[in-house]
């Protein structure tokens, strides 16, 4: 099915995954090219690896993008805040509380290899600022304990604006006024505050408001009749040259530009590929592995970073040599992974709707190339 009642989009759920690998990558870069000397001289072969910020802006995309169908499907009901709380809180803090748990036992383990240790109470404000989603907002505990989950806050603290502000605006005055109030309020802490919180980059709102509007005119009668597919190329070229020129080298505010263009990108491309006709790059998005990766892919996220962090301070410990710790590298992906669908299995599966579960088990089972529409949202790096 295809049209204003679908909020399911396989190449949606493949794009959440190619994301979740591309960070899982970035860190195994980043940390080899920066423990380990005698690999910084692939440093120059693997530029390509270094975007993982920008990864993250997608993830952000996709999440408004996601949870903004539902809503754009359906403008005469009503939407309950609290239920959407309690929607998100149930599909994302079981496995967000088991990965922090075992977070925690890997951050010992690691801290043991370097010959350090964590005062317990230092390890308690952690936890507990972690568990109360704001650890983002201190600079000192922005990426302690599991560096990635620092965008689980950020994107937690943007479904409290999602909720309380932009749906009544897109409501009020629709879905170009809501874009126009993310993008102001996610930039005001660089403005009005001189760069407080750029560590976090609350800009981010205004892309989670650029896959909301993306939502609202894929829902849209008659939205197909534009050429959005020259749209999405025209979108697409400053993107590219923004990556290439930027790369990961920028101070923390000096992404917000950049981000906004990555952001508008990706919002244009989702209304471009909610057409009829499957592009090249959508069919390869939509292909079965791709999505498999999506559907495990908030695991893949919630797992990686301590176990590379782990595997980076182990290498480094006992002097490995460049071959051994490409070796170590190269099985580390895939012993990773295997963990991260066993989490899923365990700490997601059960907590998604029952709808979403079976878009994905139907997603396997289908013919070839057939997507399937159904009425639950996927969300960030988590699905709904």
């Amino acid at each position: 099915m295809r049209g204003a009642a679908r909020t399911y989009y396989a190449h949606v759920e493949g794009l959440r995954g190619v994301a979740a690998l591309y960070v899982f990558l970035y860190h195994i870069w980043q940390t080899a090219t920066a423990q380990q000397g005698a690999l910084a001289a692939v440093r120059g072969a693997t530029w390509f690896l270094q975007y993982g910020h920008f990864a993250v802006a997608v993830f952000i995309v996709i999440s408004g993008y996601c949870l903004g169908l539902p809503v754009a499907n359906r403008p005469d009901r009503r939407f309950d805040p609290k239920a959407f709380a309690f929607r998100r809180a149930r599909r994302l803090m079981p496995a967000y509380v088991a990965a922090l748990a075992l977070s925690v036992g890997i951050v010992l383990v690691t801290a043991a290899l370097r010959g350090h240790h964590i005062p317990l109470s230092h390890l308690a404000v952690g936890v507990l600022a972690h568990l109360a989603l704001v650890h983002n907002l201190v600079v000192a505990l922005n990426e302690y304990i599991n560096g990635p989950m620092w965008s689980i806050a950020l994107e937690c603290q943007i479904y409290v604006v999602f909720a309380l502000l932009l749906v009544p605006v897109w409501r009020r005055f629709g879905p170009f006024a809501q874009l126009a109030l993310a993008v102001v309020l996610g930039l005001a802490p660089h403005f009005l505050l001189h760069g407080m919180f750029d560590w976090t980059s609350p800009w981010l709102l205004g892309l989670f408001g650029m896959g909301v509007l993306a939502a609202a005119l894929t829902a849209r009668p008659g939205i197909h009749a534009l050429p959005w597919r020259w749209i999405s190329i025209a979108a697409g070229v400053p993107a590219l040259i923004v990556l290439l020129l930027h790369g990961e080298g920028l101070p923390d505010g000096a992404y917000w530009p950049a981000d906004l263009v990555v952001g508008a990108a990706v919002a244009v491309y989702f209304v471009a590929a909610s057409g009829a006709r499957m592009g090249p790059l959508t069919r390869v998005l939509a292909s079965r592995p791709i999505v498999l990766a999506g559907a495990f892919s908030y695991s893949i996220y919630l797992l990686h970073g301590p176990v590379v962090q782990l595997a980076g301070t182990a290498l480094a410990r006992y002097h490995a040599s460049t071959l051994a710790a490409a070796v170590a590298y190269a099985l580390l992906v895939p012993l990773v992974l295997g963990a991260a669908y066993a989490f899923y299995l365990v700490a997601e599966r059960p907590f998604l709707s029952p709808s979403l579960r079976a878009a994905i088990d139907e997603q396997f089972t289908a013919a070839p190339e057939t997507t399937i529409a159904v009425g639950a949202a996927p969300s960030l790096s988590a699905s709904s």
